[in-house]
């Protein structure tokens, strides 16, 4: 069994209650996390475990919403972070949590951990964006492609032909603010990584990924062959 899942604060109370694991993948936008996520599955579903990779958005619907909304200059920085949060704790009740209980591997494609990065690099109270995000779940692994804000600027210049301002910040659109402001997310995520069960991959390397699926199962057989 798996340790359970936690929220932000360790319960005292909270018991072992799924048979399934939480792998949280999280990154700077464009570092390839749902390549990643999709070579897990399909990994993972080879040796005969269920994967299930989820965004923070429940069903494509939402997602158009969103993707029509979120550029609304009428929503702020925090109305839009709390529409995010609400939606993810749809995902969470609705999604995440059924399937650990029947024993799923869970891809997240963004845990809570991007939703508090981009919050917090975009100005907003530390405090404040932990206490909004109060009913997430604690991946039990955490993993990041590795890459550096430049990288991933080429990255989202070969998949899309335009740059998303909200990845940008508010305060500078352009090539040099999306750089500025993946690099405070990407500290702001270097910062938790003390504190948790996090894994760098290089996604251009095979070995790694097998060695990571390795890391998976093993976790979820109870075995701990990380080292």
């Amino acid at each position: 069994m798996p340790t359970p899942v936690r929220t932000l604060q360790a319960w005292s109370y909270l018991q072992s209650y799924y048979d399934g694991l939480y792998v949280g993948i999280d990154g700077l936008e464009g570092s390839g996390r749902s390549t990643v996520a999709a070579s897990l599955q399909n990994k993972l579903q080879s040796a005969g475990y269920p994967a299930k990779i989820i965004s923070p958005f429940p069903n494509t619907k939402t997602h158009k919403y969103i993707s029509e909304i979120k550029h609304d200059r009428r929503l702020g920085i925090k109305s839009r972070h709390l529409l995010y949060a609400s939606l993810f704790a749809i995902v969470t009740e609705h999604i995440i949590l059924p399937h650990l209980a029947a024993g799923y591997i869970i891809l997240s494609d963004r845990s809570w951990l991007s939703l508090y990065a981009r919050a917090v690099a975009q100005g907003l109270d530390e405090q404040w964006v932990r206490t909004s995000l109060g009913f997430a779940l604690m991946p039990d692994i955490i993993i990041e492609p590795q890459s550096d804000p430049i990288t991933a600027l080429r990255r989202k210049l070969i998949m899309s032909e335009a740059l998303d301002p909200l990845e940008s910040g508010s305060d500078n659109e352009t090539l040099e603010g999306f750089i500025d402001f993946q690099s405070r997310m990407g500290q702001i995520l270097h910062d938790i990584k003390p504190k948790t069960s996090w894994h760098v991959i290089n996604i251009a390397n095979p070995d790694a990924l097998n060695h990571l699926v390795s890391t998976i199962i093993g976790q979820m057989e109870g075995r701990d062959v990380s080292s």
